[in-house]
């Protein structure tokens, strides 16, 4: 896959110290961690309701204990990939039907936002079917390991 990919932010927090929850609490715990850290211009509810709703038509979790779930915000004009590491796996109604401990965020504009969230859904999903990349991810134990794995993939290296 060589196809131009947009500049994104990156985001990334290799120790979420969660609680074992149910997914919907734990999207509402990262997406405010992120929200207060690094992005406070973002309106928190309207983003968690775009989630929810993509949430309610099919799961995010693509097997392998990842998930990435997904949303818009008219607050957003650069793409956002948050990458996050849970130390406790939730039940994500997977498709393989594992728990998921390692979360690929995609936050999008909420105007023109769409071929942007499909060109980045695409490209993360076809190299998460890299066993590689997966176990890159899987290994990282700091927010930089994180980065270094993802950065390459985000830029098409």
């Amino acid at each position: 896959m060589t196809e131009e990919l947009p500049a994104v932010q990156l985001y990334t927090r290799a120790s979420i110290s969660n609680n074992p929850q149910s997914k919907e609490d734990c999207l509402r715990e990262l997406v405010n961690e992120m929200l207060q850290t690094d992005f406070p211009e973002i309106n928190e509810e309207k983003l968690l309701q775009s989630i929810f709703e993509r949430e309610a038509l099919s799961t995010t979790g693509f097997g392998d204990g990842f998930a990435i779930p997904h949303g818009k915000s008219a607050d957003v004009s650069t793409p956002i990939v948050a990458v996050f590491k849970l130390a406790h796996a939730v039940d994500w109604d997977a498709m393989d039907d594992e728990l998921v401990d390692c979360i690929i965020f995609l936050i999008v504009p909420e105007t023109k936002g769409e071929e942007v969230h499909l060109k980045l859904l695409s490209h993360l999903a076809y190299n998460l079917m890299d066993e590689e990349v997966k176990a890159a991810l899987k290994k990282a134990q700091s927010d930089e390991a994180l980065k270094k794995v993802i950065e390459p993939i985000l830029k098409n290296e």
